[in-house]
């Protein structure tokens, strides 16, 4: 079941829903049945250790001593 963020148009609260099918979700503050699925953004983790050293420079990220420029 996929998970919504929605955001209901009697009290304005934001919350999350596990929506099925045609299913319409209520509103777990006021009861309210006036939902707007909010646009998701994606979350990226980042799972502990250094960030990602930038690209390399040059040709082909080897070096230039290597012998294949």
């Amino acid at each position: 079941m996929p998970l919504y963020e929605f955001v209901c148009r009697d009290c304005q609260k934001e919350q999350e829903h596990l929506v099925r099918g045609s299913e319409t979700p209520t509103c777990d503050s006021c009861g309210g049945t006036k939902l707007s699925k909010l646009l998701s953004v994606p979350a990226v983790a980042h799972l502990g250790g250094e960030a990602a050293s930038p690209r390399p420079m040059g040709g082909g990220g080897c070096g230039t001593g290597c012998g294949c420029h």
